[in-house]
């Protein structure tokens, strides 16, 4: 098992928080938000759940007037992937090579 704790340039907006926790479903374990550093930490539980997110994120959130102390990338900006029980570090490489190539491929970025 793998465990994704994403992190997503949005804090602030209750509305844009739940429809990226709806993306994620019934693999959503955990959300902390900061709104002063104007992010949101998703933890979730295998590698389904980040390509919703991911989507639903580039989708709709927009940086062009995003404030907020900590510096960012793009609006999703850190994907990392954590092995579990019965997962390995390579497990976790692979679920990142994935992710990024279908990133790349399906969202353009």
């Amino acid at each position: 098992m793998l465990e994704c704790v994403v992190n997503v340039s949005e804090g602030q907006s209750d509305t844009a928080i739940a429809r990226l926790a709806d993306a994620a479903g019934r693999d959503l374990l955990d959300v902390h938000r900061d709104p002063f550093h104007h992010r949101s930490v998703f933890t979730l539980v295998g590698t389904t759940a980040i390509r919703s997110l991911a989507a639903v994120a580039v989708d709709t959130l927009d940086l062009s007037s995003h404030r907020g102390v900590h510096p960012r990338l793009g609006v999703v900006d850190v994907v990392p992937f954590v092995p579990l029980a019965g997962a390995s570090l390579a497990d976790a490489i692979s679920a990142r090579d994935e992710f990024y190539t279908w990133a790349g491929d399906e969202l353009g970025v």
